[in-house]
């Protein structure tokens, strides 16, 4: 994790609404370390926010439908962002 460039192109993986769409990877965004812990991640049609490592992979999934593995009981998304 720690190999990444600043503000590096990743993925995301989205938790889906079961009467909309599926959980799934989303390309599209760029995420930095931030120095509050997590994943701060920025894409142009959502507000800016801080995610736990977990959510994030700086390296194309090979399944965008096959799920990180997520803690018991996780958190997933960080406040304050900045």
């Amino acid at each position: 994790m720690s190999d990444h460039p600043p503000r590096s192109r990743c993925w995301v993986w989205i938790k889906g609404n079961p009467l909309k769409n599926e959980s799934h990877w989303m390309s599209g965004w760029l995420g930095t370390l931030s120095q509050l812990g997590g994943i701060k991640i920025e894409h142009p049609n959502f507000v800016a926010c801080r995610v736990p490592e977990w959510r994030v992979s700086f390296e194309e999934p090979s399944d965008l439908k096959l799920p990180p593995a997520i803690p018991e009981g996780a958190t997933w998304k960080f406040f304050p962002v900045e």
